[in-house]
């Protein structure tokens, strides 16, 4: 894909969270069925234009993050939706991310950059990781190991840029989601009694794990 084509992927992909986010805060379930048509619409387009290798690479992806989901939300309780539910976007929202994700870490700005930017998002990964020990009525100690999870990933993975780029948007749009109240982190991991921030600071290690069972 190009580079026009990448930021154009990008680019949908922010105003698809900043809009579709605050109009879930206060739908119905019937609503957020609605809504959910059209980031399935959306991934299904990008997708066509994708390579077949990216395409199943995504589809994959979009597959573990779904079993994920349902185990973490549904089952195990470490966080929830708003509506105690697994939204129907919410299967493809992490497919558009997985697919914008790679698509940012493509950019050739980025690229020429790459070890510049992969320590940048390493230090700043590492304070927030800090900030959330100390900082918090609780450490968030779920943060640290998922930050240990990502710093794994950075020194041995094989796509450093790609997970420091997916660190930096999780980590927002964990931030955006979490406090639009989308959804909620519960403050103490359940069966593990493990201290969870809200979001946990390395949750954004989140995609180098899945990136690795995509490959």
């Amino acid at each position: 894909m190009t580079t026009r084509g990448s930021l154009a992927v990008l680019v949908s992909f922010i105003a698809f969270v900043a809009i579709g986010l605050p109009l879930d805060r206060s739908s119905t379930a019937p609503q957020q069925v609605a809504l959910s048509v059209l980031p399935w619409t959306f991934l299904a387009i990008a997708l066509l234009l994708q390579p077949r290798a990216v395409r199943v690479q995504v589809g994959v992806l979009v597959a573990v993050a779904t079993a994920l989901e349902c185990f973490g939300s549904l089952v195990w309780g470490a966080y929830t939706y708003r509506l105690d539910n697994l939204p129907l976007y919410v299967p493809a929202a992490h497919g558009l991310f997985y697919l914008s994700a790679l698509r940012a870490a493509s950019l050739p700005l980025l690229q020429r950059h790459a070890r510049a930017v992969v320590i940048a998002v390493t230090f700043g990964a590492t304070a927030w990781m800090i900030y959330g020990l100390a900082a918090r009525p609780i450490p968030d100690l779920l943060g640290f190991v998922t930050w240990a999870i990502f710093i794994r990933f950075i020194v041995r993975g094989r796509f450093p840029l790609l997970y420091a780029v997916s660190f930096v948007m999780t980590t927002t749009l964990e931030l955006y989601g979490t406090g639009l109240g989308i959804w909620t982190w519960s403050p103490v991991l359940p069966a593990l009694m493990l201290p969870a921030g809200n979001p946990p600071t390395g949750i954004g290690a989140g995609y180098a794990a899945m990136d690795a069972l995509t490959r």
